[in-house]
């Protein structure tokens, strides 16, 4: 996207992945931290979001290579410095909290 490089949904469900993609008009492979953190870990809560920062900092986006049924973009991307990460969360009712973080230097 134009405004972050990074996106973490809460992975309340994979109904909630697949609806913020869709709303959001998001390229298939750019939730993949979000899938893949619910492939390993299972609903975590809002704590997921941390689960899937730490994936993009171990796999860029190459996220969807380690589920099956993965996407993968054309072009191999790692965490850089100046990259900003949207962190998004939900909790019960209708309560949304979200943070921008920006990378200070970037995976090795």
């Amino acid at each position: 996207t134009k405004a972050f490089e990074w996106i973490c949904v809460h992975t309340g469900g994979r109904a909630v992945i697949d609806a913020m993609e869709q709303n959001l008009a998001l390229p298939s492979h750019y939730l993949e931290p979000s899938r893949l953190s619910l492939y390993r870990y299972g609903n975590v809560s809002s704590a997921s979001i941390w689960y899937e920062l730490e994936l993009i900092a171990e796999n860029g986006n190459q996220c969807g290579a380690h589920r099956p049924d993965g996407n993968l973009p054309d072009k191999v991307r790692k965490l850089k410095r100046g990259d900003r990460v949207w962190q998004i969360a939900f909790g019960s009712g209708f309560k949304c909290n979200s943070a921008v973080w920006q990378c200070m230097r970037g995976s090795p």
